[in-house]
């Protein structure tokens, strides 16, 4: 009789199964990852436009309430030159505490249902376009509620429900792609714009905080156009400093956009029609290091006070601008710049939303960012 032995085979894999398996695994997850990432980015990419078109129709409806778009920032000027006594670096020394310097987001609060906000600083600073602190003098409560929103470091005016509000986070304000903190150590309050004599070019200056007050930033700005406006009569330049159009009688003034200080332009201003005219646009700062996830160096556009961007620093010169993370360096910061690839997306005045290429030639950007300027452009 013979016998069989029956060798029962193990459970389980065995090594080199394994292996296989895991390699498999590997493969798909190498695939399908950058098909989850694109979708995430194709996500945040929907959300941050949404952001644009709805902050862009509370500015068209603010303008139907108030027959105009919102100042840029209560400021002085604008100025042909700097005024007397002022320091060199800042001509805005000598009356900045006699102006709240409340930027144009604010006054798109109740138009956004954050009306709490509103009220908050509405009951502590002068947010009147028509009036400063030059009428209200002598320690008067007017005259209180137009000093700057942020104390100096001399000043004993500590207007907390003022400080408590600007570190509000404000969602519709950030772009979902932005992954710095919502405040960075220097904060830039606001840019703008003054001339040395009334021909001269424009001079554009930031004005920073010097600390971290955790004042909430914002991804998003009004257009200034070429540099605001001065009151010179200075003709715009050649490339790269500007697009050439002083041969065509053009000064740079002619160039504004809808925001500068203490502006009031309505719908009828912008006479090279909304479908071709910039409103807003994304913003992102300055990086300490070339990293977007590192913390912003200066990353603190604050939403309470920051001007509307100026489009100077758009033009294209290879010394600034450079793929992918055009805004490392200063004077990058004043850009208008996005984390979405391809160019950075710019609510028009119409409330369309297009990505605009950094590669934009230079003359067209400069006639999408003015509303006077007398032509007509499209980047489609």
């Amino acid at each position: 009789m013979t016998t069989r032995t029956f060798l029962r085979k193990p459970n389980g894999f065995t090594l080199v199964e394994l292996l296989v398996v895991i390699s498999i695994v590997g493969i798909l997850i190498g695939l399908l990852l950058p098909a989850v990432q694109a979708a995430r980015e194709a996500t945040r990419r929907m959300q941050c436009i949404s952001n644009l078109r709805q902050v862009g129709l509370a500015t068209l409806n603010f303008e139907n309430a108030a027959n105009r778009f919102p100042p840029g920032v209560l400021l002085p000027g604008p100025q042909s030159t700097p005024f007397p006594g002022a320091f060199a670096r800042d001509p805005l020394q000598t009356e900045k505490n006699q102006h709240s310097g409340v930027g144009h987001l604010v006054f798109l609060l109740p138009h956004l249902e954050r009306v709490d906000l509103w009220h908050a600083l509405q009951s502590e600073l002068n947010l009147s376009v028509d009036s400063s602190g030059l009428q209200a003098r002598g320690g008067t409560s007017e005259s209180i509620k137009n000093m700057y929103w942020f104390p100096s470091q001399s000043s004993t005016l500590q207007r907390q429900k003022v400080l408590d509000t600007a570190r509000t986070p404000i969602s519709i304000y950030r772009c979902p792609s932005d992954p710095a903190p919502n405040q960075s150590a220097i904060g830039l309050a606001f840019l703008y714009s003054y001339s040395s004599s009334p021909t001269s070019r424009a001079i554009i200056m930031p004005e920073f905080i010097f600390e971290d007050s955790g004042f909430a930033i914002t991804n998003y700005l009004g257009s200034s156009g070429r540099s605001g406006v001065t009151g010179a009569k200075f003709l715009d330049s050649p490339a790269p400093a500007g697009a050439g159009f002083g041969s065509s009688g053009l000064c740079e003034d002619d160039l504004r956009g809808v925001f500068h200080v203490r502006s009031k332009t309505t719908l009828a201003d912008i006479k090279d029609g909304t479908s071709n005219t910039f409103l807003f646009g994304e913003v992102t700062g300055q990086w300490s290091y070339s990293n977007p996830n590192a913390p912003r160096r200066l990353g603190g556009d604050y939403w309470i006070s920051n001007s509307g961007m100026f489009l100077r620093y758009m033009i294209p010169d290879p010394r600034l601008n450079e793929p992918g993370l055009a805004s490392v360096r200063a004077p990058d910061f004043r850009k208008f710049h996005s984390l979405h690839s391809g160019g950075v997306h710019m609510a028009y005045a119409d409330n369309s939303v297009r990505l605009v290429s950094y590669d934009i030639d230079p003359p067209l950007w400069y006639i999408l960012g003015g509303i006077r300027d007398g032509m007509s452009g499209s980047i489609d």
